[in-house]
């Protein structure tokens, strides 16, 4: 029940926590048509509907409702969830991972609607002591179940499909480039990946690489870890003290004087013999140095001697 209990900071900060944010329908609408018209024409089939208790201390306080489906009889997994704690009246309704819809209070009543993946209704409603999905206004246990669905009856469906992405792809117009909340979805999609990347550092890379999130990521992962003299042309430095790029080079040393080879330090011993470094055994004529006198015995009186 972590999405009844985390925080809900503000994207302007580095990183994103939870699960992984997925990219903007419009973004596959604008990077393959025939794919994203092929998803549109395909029918939602059902999975599966659990419901099961994931209170910590107690079971019970919190509940989980899981609806998994697929558009096409072969289409990925798609899983809306809705979390419910019995004690505080907090909701949270997932879709991918995504939160579509968080209410606080019991009191609030449970009914929204949301477009999946640019043109299929989703729609999930509190009806009584039970909640209801609808697709594309089908109620969930109306829906054809995937088991069901024979092979041929898969080629054909996927054929319709096809048929029907490469019409609409031919006669439709190439979609802008991405603003607003597409953008912002972007840009978490790259804070995710590089959890040191700023909002700022994600919005500029994604305007260099075709908003491209997973290729704006690794190149600010390896500008990142790049040295000042590797940084590419547009990369840049941020102002504050958490900018993930290295600001300034170190310092460089002032050269170092050539004053010619060094003379050797002359060599000084005491009287006996010393024995260099190549084997040459020198014997020394110097005096032995005289000992230094015995110290004299401490007197009595105050530390200037003056008692």
């Amino acid at each position: 029940m972590q999405y009844l209990q985390r925080g809900r900071g503000s994207s302007d900060y580095a990183g994103v926590r939870g699960p992984r944010p997925q990219p903007p329908w419009r973004e596959l609408q604008r990077r393959d048509p025939r794919a994203f018209y092929a998803l549109q024409a395909s029918r939602a089939f059902a999975i599966d509907h659990t419901a099961r208790d994931v209170g910590r201390t107690v079971r019970a306080s919190k509940r989980k409702f899981a609806w998994r489906f697929s558009l096409g009889p072969r289409g990925a997994e798609k899983v809306v969830e809705l979390y419910i704690s019995v004690v505080s009246g907090k909701r949270v309704l997932l879709y991918e991972g995504t939160e579509v819809l968080h209410l606080t209070s019991s009191r609030d009543k449970l009914s929204h609607a949301w477009l999946v993946d640019g043109a299929h209704a989703c729609k999930l409603t509190a009806v009584y002591d039970r909640f209801e999905l609808s697709i594309d206004t089908v109620p969930f246990h109306q829906l054809q179940a995937r088991q069901t669905c024979s092979a041929a009856e898969a080629d054909q469906l996927e054929m319709r499909a096809r048929e029907t992405s490469e019409r609409m792809a031919s006669a439709a117009r190439t979609p802008p480039s991405p603003e607003g909340d597409d953008l912002e979805q972007l840009a978490r999609c790259v804070m995710f990946d590089d959890a040191r990347c700023t909002r700022e550092n994600a919005l500029k890379f994604l305007g260099t690489r075709d908003f491209d999130p997973e290729t704006a990521a690794m190149a600010f992962t390896a500008m990142r870890d790049a040295t000042p003299e590797q940084v590419d042309p547009d990369g840049f430095v941020e102002n504050g003290c958490d900018s993930p790029i290295k600001h300034h080079a170190p310092p460089l040393l002032p050269p170092r004087l050539d004053l010619g080879p060094a003379a050797p330090a002359p060599l000084v011993v005491k009287s006996g013999t010393v024995t260099l470094a190549d084997g040459t055994v020198l014997n020394s004529s110097f005096a032995a140095a005289p000992a230094l006198p015995p110290r004299s015995p401490e007197r009595s009186g105050d530390l200037l001697g003056m008692s």
